[in-house]
């Protein structure tokens, strides 16, 4: 039996993570996974971890992966039937974060971004090429939509939005279904979707 990979997209407050949430409730694996990715660097940041951790419930694992996701899907599908992933967004802000140790923002550029790229790619990569070793596994991701509003006015932002841009394409062309939450009303895009060759 195959994996079914969901992604859910949208905005801030948009109800994406409440709507996939949802989805893992009503998922038929019985042992449920969920990998945390966000870094508690300030109080509102653990503010917001502390409502997320209250809305799961207790026997729903939690594995906290900032890097390297691919490295720790062995560990992660051995003990989870159904992973929720949340979220893609933060995953590649620590990717950024870890990249901008060694520069500034004012010296960033575009053998940055690509870098950068080869990076995030490689490590959805070798995330999925786990994935495919498995059979029956339910993983739902929740990713922002981050490319609606205006273009940034810095250069490290107009490469974050970039790179979870990319992310979610990567995923949505690996998806069975994508969603997207707006003002809390989700729809499903995939099947609406117009592919030209």
């Amino acid at each position: 039996m195959k994996n079914t990979i969901y992604l859910v997209l949208g905005g801030a407050r948009s109800g994406k993570s409440e709507f996939a949430e949802k989805l893992m409730y009503h998922s038929t694996g019985k042992r449920k996974g969920y990998i945390a990715t966000s870094q508690i660097l300030d109080d509102e940041m653990k503010y917001r971890v502390i409502l997320h951790r209250q809305r799961r419930p207790a026997d729903w694992k939690t594995f906290e992966v900032m890097h390297a996701v691919g490295e720790h899907m062995d560990t992660i599908l051995d003990e989870a039937d159904t992973v929720l992933f949340d979220c893609i967004t933060m995953y590649v802000n620590n990717i950024l974060m870890d990249h901008m140790k060694g520069i500034t923002v004012e010296t960033l550029g575009v053998s940055d971004l690509t870098q950068l790229q080869k990076v995030l790619e490689e490590d959805l990569n070798h995330m999925f090429s786990k994935l495919a070793m498995t059979e029956g596994k339910e993983i739902i991701f929740v990713s922002d939509e981050l490319g609606m509003g205006i273009v940034p006015a810095n250069a490290m932002s107009r490469v974050y939005r970039d790179l979870v841009g990319l992310a979610n394409q990567y995923i949505a062309k690996r998806s069975d279904k994508v969603y997207l939450s707006i003002a809390g009303i989700t729809v499903e895009l995939k099947e609406r979707g117009v592919e030209l060759l």
